[in-house]
């Protein structure tokens, strides 16, 4: 079985699929998300940005995969959804397909945040699924929590699961939703970087301000990462010394499911940028090798 993906950023969302199927090529135009990727999956073929793609040149493959922008989906943003002219962010769902048109895979998997459910009153994860319907695919959705995965953030994510024959969707299991930060928390102290205590930041500790940083103890779970400072505002209180710090690097690849040290070799800033925008590997790894296996013949 081969593969295609789409948007592969840091390739989290490969890294279950990886280990049942090769892949033919990525499709990603940012430099320090291809460094990240080339550093651990090795060179590959990327056919960079899909707005340029020709599609007919693509060699075949069987299942294609991608976490399209969300920008436009998020509730954390203005909602614009197909409106969204902002780079084509809005549009991309319809690059995807015009590419499944052409190349007609069995299987597709795409991933987007909890926020496009709701968006536009329901109406819009309702186009999407007639839009890939219409080529033929069944689909279904599921809402998977990483929570439940074996990591200790709790990120839910929507993936629209399609396949050329018919299929009945199944309830996602909780495999392990066990994990606390201080399993994962970084020791190395040397690492840590402290907030500055302004009154600002004083007061969005002491949870004062309309928008707050989410503080995290040794038996908490942590909020979604985003790809703000430290993965998010989000601060580690450290007893011994009374002081908050931000989420380290490895810390956040931790909670995103990556094996440890997956993003060395860029700066601290695009660390965090694009461990924030990841497809958790907990989950992907639960998707391709557990779940999927049990819905759909032959995969």
């Amino acid at each position: 079985m081969k593969y295609l993906s789409l948007f592969s950023g840091i390739g989290g969302l490969e890294y279950g699929l990886n280990k049942r199927a090769g892949c033919i090529g990525i499709s990603e135009i940012k430099e320090s998300y291809i460094k990240i990727y080339e550093k651990n999956y090795g060179k590959i073929n990327n056919f960079g940005d899909i707005i340029k793609m020709d599609f007919s040149k693509l060699p075949d493959f069987d299942i294609l995969i991608g976490g399209f922008p969300c920008q436009s989906f998020s509730m954390a943003r203005l909602r614009k959804g197909f409106a969204d002219t902002n780079a084509e962010k809005g549009k991309m769902i319809f690059y995807i397909y015009e590419l499944l048109k052409e190349k007609k895979p069995y299987y597709v998997v795409l991933e987007n945040v909890k926020g496009i459910i709701s968006h536009n009153n329901g109406k819009t994860i309702i186009d999407i699924v007639r839009l890939l319907s219409s080529l033929n695919y069944f689909v279904r959705i599921v809402l998977l929590n990483a929570l439940n995965y074996g990591t200790a953030q709790n990120r839910e994510r929507v993936f629209f699961i399609c396949s050329k024959k018919d299929f009945k969707i199944k309830e996602p299991i909780i495999k392990d939703n066990s994990v606390l930060f201080r399993q994962i928390r970084d020791n190395r102290k040397e690492e840590y970087r402290y907030v500055a205590k302004t009154d600002f930041n004083l007061q969005k500790i002491e949870q004062k301000r309309l928008f707050n940083f989410e503080l995290i103890g040794g038996y908490d779970r942590v909020g979604t990462l985003t790809t703000q400072e430290g993965c998010g505002e989000k601060l580690v209180y450290e007893e011994g010394i009374d002081d908050y710090r931000y989420l380290t690097p490895l810390e956040c690849e931790r909670l995103q499911g990556f094996p440890d040290n997956w993003t060395d070799g860029i700066g601290n800033n695009d660390r965090y940028f694009a461990l924030g925008n990841a497809v958790n590997c907990k989950v992907s790894d639960y998707l391709f090798n557990d779940y999927l296996p049990s819905i759909w013949e032959d995969f």
